[in-house]
This record gives structure tokens, sequence and C-alpha cells, in this order.
């Protein structure tokens, strides 16, 4: 699932959102830098769950990295560092073998031994939990986890190789969930089972729409040891505020109502000319169009029409439209700054409208979350110039991924926000070939790509890096000669951090629980 920053208005007004920010900050007291324990930062929208295998979305992903340990973190230059794994091996890419620590313990003071984290990957492992990153982190074929609690590791064997597996054991839906809360899901779900965590935080108080607040356990230690060390202290508090709206998270920074946030769109030069702010750009997410090929679709067994639609669309415009030109336009479906990235591709897909062709009695049933209202729009209108019937249906973010994610043929075309978690290529790829999402899997296309995803498995089981880098090129190639996803940019985030505060980013992937005071 896909969240960013809306482009359509804003459900809440100004007004009504200033008084929600006002009665969070009024609630921490004191909140000048070095008289504070507490730390303010916003979510986009309230988090669907607090399940971390059963997370979809970026508030989601938020939350659970403040609640819940995994066994690794990313670390700078696409390294990994330990989480409550203190050492790991790859003894093939279908075996791995990791050794926790031995101090961590859950948020009631249960032990994380082995069998606890055991039990918890299990259950994210498992297709009937319906995690959508299962196989993302474990790959398409069966996985087992084997706990050693005399030598404190656990093994994970795979039926088929993934060599992403280490990767994926850093997203936040890994994270692990203690016994108290394998023993109440609905309890989980809702964030009311106070033994469920193995992160530093708990969550105190939940208010939808108004703020969220979590608590730093005194207990808690297990704070990952980065190859660059985290300076400051960490929140005894961290309050989160639901905002949607960038003018108005650029007004609450300004005011010192926020410490913490990130920014969008133009409003981000606000920031920039004042107030003493610490900022760090990152790619938020990248963007491309989805076309459903399954059957019963007007693109199924129809490269061309595809490819008529797909050569109508100017990414540039797009990137006007999405991100005010500060994105970048992609070169395949993941960030340009994703390791084995291919550029400047024979198979590109070129924005050409004289050459594309007509759309006269197409029908075309588009779907959209509202998030990208002015770039449906524009891709709706485009298609329409062209001869087309569109129906655009503009929903919520979580129908539109309900929807998109169910497959079936009652829609055509999409444009599909990515958040690449783990900041690889796979992680993109697999929006588009392999398991399709009804079987599982996350491939939103209903396309039957053998070629590309064989490819892409060869890479995965690769221990060469020339050979990694050849087939995971073969993969690209494939998408965009089939014509199965038009590539189109990447957003930007820009987190500003107030004097007194930090936040790290490692590569394009800010991690909120290094979230510190450092006055």
């Amino acid at each position: 699932m896909f969240s960013t920053r809306h482009i359509a208005p804003p459900v809440l007004t100004l007004v009504t959102v200033l008084a929600v920010v006002g009665c969070a900050a009024a609630d921490d007291g004191n909140t000048s830098p070095g008289t504070t324990d507490t730390v303010r930062s916003t979510l986009l929208t309230d988090p669907s769950t607090f399940d971390p295998a059963r997370a979809t979305a970026t508030d989601d992903y938020q939350v659970a990295r403040l609640l819940y340990d995994t066994l690794l973190r990313r670390d700078d230059g696409n390294r990994l560092v330990g989480g409550l794994a203190r050492t790991w091996e790859s003894v093939s890419a279908s075996e791995y073998v990791l050794t926790l620590r031995d101090d961590a313990t859950c948020s009631d003071g249960t032990p994380i031994t082995a069998e606890v984290v055991a039990a918890s990957l299990s259950r994210f492992m498992d297709p009937a939990t319906g995690s959508s990153a299962r196989s993302l982190a474990f790959g398409r074929g069966q996985s087992t986890v084997t706990a050693d609690d005399a030598a404190g590791t656990v093994r994970i064997s795979l039926t088929e190789p993934w060599s992403d597996l280490l990767t994926g054991l850093t997203l936040p839906q890994s994270g692990i969930v203690c016994p108290a809360g394998l023993a109440d899901l609905d309890a989980l779900a809702a964030g009311t089972a106070t033994g469920a965590f193995s992160g530093p935080y708990t969550l105190a108080e939940a208010q939808p729409a108004v703020s969220y607040r979590f608590d730093l356990r005194d207990d808690y230690d297990a704070w990952p040891e980065f190859s660059t060390p985290l300076t400051g202290t960490p929140a005894a508090s961290v309050a989160l505020v639901p905002l949607s709206d960038d003018a108005t998270t650029a007004t609450q920074l300004l005011a010192g109502a926020l410490d913490v946030a990130p920014i969008f769109d133009d409003n981000v030069a606000r920031l920039e000319t004042g107030g003493g702010f610490d900022a760090v750009t990152v790619t938020s997410s990248t963007s491309y169009v989805v076309f459903n090929e399954r059957e019963g679709t007007i693109f199924h067994d129809n490269r061309d029409l595809r490819l008529t639609v797909a050569r109508l669309i100017d990414p540039e415009a797009l990137n006007d439209i999405v991100t005010s030109g500060r994105g970048e336009v992609l070169h395949t479906l993941a960030s340009n700054n994703v390791p084995y990235v291919v550029a400047d591709s024979p198979a590109a897909i070129a924005y050409d409208p004289n050459a594309a062709g007509s759309l006269a009695g197409v029908h075309i049933a588009m779907i959209g979350t509202t998030a990208f209202g002015e770039a449906n729009d524009y891709i709706a209108e485009v298609l329409r110039a062209a001869g087309a019937t569109v129906d655009l249906s503009a929903v919520d973010n979580a129908t539109w991924s309900t929807t998109t994610g169910a497959g079936g043929s009652g829609w055509d075309l999409t444009l599909q926000g990515d958040v690449n978690a783990m900041g690889t290529l796979p992680s993109s790829l697999l929006r588009v070939m392999g398991p399709t999402t009804e079987q599982g899997g996350r491939s939103k296309t209903g396309a039957d790509n053998a070629e590309g995803y064989s490819a892409l498995q060869r890479a995965l089981a690769a221990t060469d890096d020339a050979d990694k880098a050849a087939a995971f090129a073969e993969a690209q190639e494939s998408v965009l000669a089939r014509v199965d996803a038009l590539p189109l940019v990447s957003s930007v985030a820009t987190w500003f951090s107030a004097p007194g505060f930090s936040v790290r980013a490692f590569g394009d992937y800010v991690d909120i629980s290094t979230l510190r005071l450092t006055d």
C-alpha cells in the first residue's frame, strides 16, 4: 500500500489542524529545546494496524519501528547492522543463521529467546497471515525457521534461493511480536496487547485523527550500534500527530509546535530560509503506471494498446504535478539511486504523443488513490484527449490498496505509488512480475512474465556481482519491452529537525526510532 502527502485538498480545515497540533503540544508540557523530554513529529494519517506483520502503509511502518525490534537494521552505505541479532551468516542463498543478543526483553519483561523470535517469524512467513511483505522478505518458495535456545540461534531455510533475505529482516513488518501479542491477535492489531512490544517504545495513548503517544521503556537497552553512532538522548515520549497538509506542517515547525517532520512540496523553501533547521532530503517513493493484464481487461494480451497509452503520458508533466519538479524521472521502477537500476535502457518507453496513435473506441476503467488526485486527473484527461472513454474511480488509500491487491478485471490501469522500504530493486520489480497479489505475492499486473521473473530469480541466487547485475538488467528490460508498467517519477521528502532535535536517514530510508534530543 502507498501513502504520500495528499495532492487533493486536505480533509481537515487549517483551523482544525492547528487546534489538533496545539492540543498535542499542550499535553507535552514545556517544549523548549533542552527542557523537554518529548519529540513531536507527524504521521500522514492514522495507522491502520499495530500488528507489524500486517502493516501496509507508511504510517503502519512508522509506528511498527517504534514498537517492535527487527533482527537486523539498515545502516549507511547499504550495510546491515544488528538489531535483535548479534551476528548473522549466509550459509547459502537458501539458508541463514542468526545469533541473538542475550539481553533483549519484551515490554512485559519476557526474555526474547530464539523460541520467541521463531514463533514471531513463523507467523510472519505463514501465507495465512497475509503479510504483504512475506514474499519480499523470503521469496516465493516455502520458508521455515528453527530455534535453538541453548545456542541462542535461529536458522531460516528456504526452498528457493533468496539473497535479499537478510535485508528483508530489516523490514518493519518483520518486527518481533512477543508472546503476549501472538496470544491475542485482536489486541495486537489494536495496540492494546501491552506485553507484545519488543522495541524501545510502548503505545501509551491513541487518539485517532488527534495524536498518538509512545513512551520509552525504562528497561530497554537494545539500541543498534550503527557505524556512525547516534548522538543525543532518546526521547522519553514520541508524540505523532496525523497531518495531511504540508503548509500546516511547515507552519507548526516554524511555530515550534513540531520538532521533526517531513515536507513534500514547495513549503520546503519556508523551512530552508528560516528557523535554523537541519535538513535531509530522501527519495520517499516512486510512481509508475501499472497495467492490469488479467483476462477480461482491455490490456490483456495487448502490448500495442499498452504502448499507445504509455507513450501518451509525459513523465516530466507528472513530475511537475506530483513533486513540483523536485523529483526525478525514473529509469525503471525503483529510485535511480537503488543498486542495479539500469539507465538508458534500449527498451525505455519514450513519451511521444505523435507516435502513440488514437484511442478512439477504447474504454478504460482507471482506479486511483486520492493521494494522487491531480496526477490521476492528468492521466485520465490525456487518454480522453486521444479518444478514450476513461472512467476514473478516485478512492481512499485503503480502498485503492484492497481493490488493486484483490486482482480481478474490474480495473484496467492505476497509478502505483511504491514505498521501497528495503531500498532494493526486487522490492519494486515484484510489483509487476512473479506471484500475483491474489496468489500471496506482490504483482498487481497479473502478467505472465516468466522470462523476467526467471531473470530476477537468477539475480537473487547469484553469488557473483557481475552475474547478479546482468540478471537484474534482463529483468528490468523485460518489464519495459513488454510494457507491463510505465516508469514515471520519484517523490522526495525533506525531513526538517528543529535545533535540539535530530533523526537519522540511511540512504533513502528515515528511521523514526533514531529520533533524538541533542541539547
